[in-house]
């Protein structure tokens, strides 16, 4: 089992075998941490002590899923965490494992959740502390669902908080500044937070699975903040249940960022804090990507098609080292790419994307195409199969009451998407 624990700068550590990593007092870095956000959180607004220990465990397990390398047989880790946070009595034990059967049920690992009470720390000084009200918190970032969901909901930009990842990556850094731009000449009013956490020491794993729970976790703290009860996940039901492609995938394997259990389990979290009636949810879980792109982006709007196509989908970027290739381009052949591909194509939008596939030299795309080999494996085995129903219900858990016929029909609307493309 591998330990880490995360204190306030300065706390001294309760765990002789843990890994430390201390969060600064003040927005910047330690040695294994660099962050946006100062131990106090007061960049988030005057947020409940709740909200702020709910940011400060996920936040936990973030960095243990970033940094703790994966066995090469077992696959799955054995993790354990401990967090020293404001209010430690109100994690109760209940509480607590709900935590680690959602962090289990993200990333296919054994976690093992422990809380103590910080020792307390002054504020860090801070004057344009953002407290506006607001009613929703919704996430923004960079992706082409999260855009839509933006676009719709420029009416209510003057009572919403669009959030963001500071990330490390240029593409993604690249693809908020574009829409940030885009939608502050649109609607002068938007309000689009983005902050940076991130370890510093070595990343072990590259496709974190609880990346997506971090930035929920921080929307929860700026609602908090900001008195609003609302968090909103813009995603497509379709890439949300992400439905196994073949039958070798499934479990862990298969992301279950935006699953409808996810969303289930965290709620269920939420209601057993005191976090007044705050609630998490993807609005457009009923569409497809096509449907979703359909609603955003206005027929014939060249704006909306550019901003479009200026997003970052790309599941697997890395493909920019090859010879010619851009790391800050959609590779256009990973799942997430042919998922994104046809939607436009359903949705009768051109597509005005530049992907690496389409920009490479034959010899060099040739490459690109053996590396995707897999995806497209993927792709032509479901394309052609068809899905099973027993295998898509059977890929994860459910929510009480889940309409089981309306899941499969999105499920088969997403596929005959993705036939819509062509390799």
């Amino acid at each position: 089992m591998t330990s880490i624990e995360l204190l306030p700068y300065g706390s001294p550590a309760t765990h002789v075998d843990a890994t430390v990593y201390p969060w600064p007092a003040n927005p910047g870095r330690t040695a294994p941490v660099h962050t946006d956000i100062g131990w106090s959180m007061a960049e988030l607004g005057p947020a409940a002590p709740p909200a702020k220990d709910l940011l400060r465990l996920v936040a936990a397990a973030y960095l243990a899923d970033r940094t703790v390398s994966r066995p090469q047989l077992a696959m799955a880790r054995d993790l354990h965490i401990i967090v020293h946070l404001e209010q430690p009595d109100l994690w109760s034990e209940d509480t607590l494992n709900r935590l680690a059967d959602l962090l289990h049920w993200l990333s296919g690992d054994t976690w093992h959740v422990d809380v103590v009470p910080a020792r307390p720390t002054p504020a860090h000084n801070r004057t344009d502390t953002l407290a506006v009200p607001a009613d929703a918190v919704s996430l923004l970032s960079g992706g082409l669902d999260s855009l839509c969901g933006a676009l719709l909901l420029l009416d209510q930009a003057s009572t919403t908080i669009f959030l963001g990842h500071r990330d490390a990556s240029t593409a993604v850094r690249q693809a908020q500044d574009t829409v940030n731009a885009a939608l502050q000449q649109r609607q002068p009013d938007i309000t689009y937070l983005r902050y940076a956490f991130r370890p510093m020491t070595t990343r072990r794993e590259s496709t974190p699975r609880t990346r997506s729970l971090l930035f929920m976790a921080m929307a929860t703290a700026v609602a908090s903040g900001h008195n609003a009860t609302r968090i909103l996940v813009p995603e497509n039901g379709f890439t949300s249940i992400n439905p196994p492609l073949e039958p070798s995938r499934g479990g862990p394997l298969t992301t279950r960022s935006t699953h409808p259990w996810t969303f289930f389990m965290l709620q269920q979290l939420l209601d057993s804090l005191p976090l007044d009636g705050m609630t998490v949810s993807n609005p457009y879980a009923t569409m497809t990507k096509g449907d979703l792109v359909a609603a955003a982006l206005r027929p014939g709007s060249t704006d909306d098609l550019s901003l479009a196509a200026a997003t970052l989908s790309c599941a697997k970027p890395n493909a920019g080292r090859l010879p010619g290739g851009n790391p800050n381009l959609n590779c256009g052949l990973c799942i997430a790419c042919l998922v994104r591909r046809g939607a436009f194509a359903a949705s009768q939008r051109p597509d005005n994307t530049l992907y690496l596939v389409n920009v490479l030299p034959s010899a060099t795309r040739e490459r690109l195409l053996r590396m995707r080999r897999h995806d497209i494996a993927a792709w032509t085995y479901a394309t052609g199969a068809g899905f099973d129903e027993y295998r898509v219900i059977a890929s994860g858990l459910w929510p009480p009451h889940t309409d089981f016929d309306a899941v499969l029909a999105l499920c088969d609307r997403g596929l005959e998407e993705l036939a819509r493309v062509t390799i």
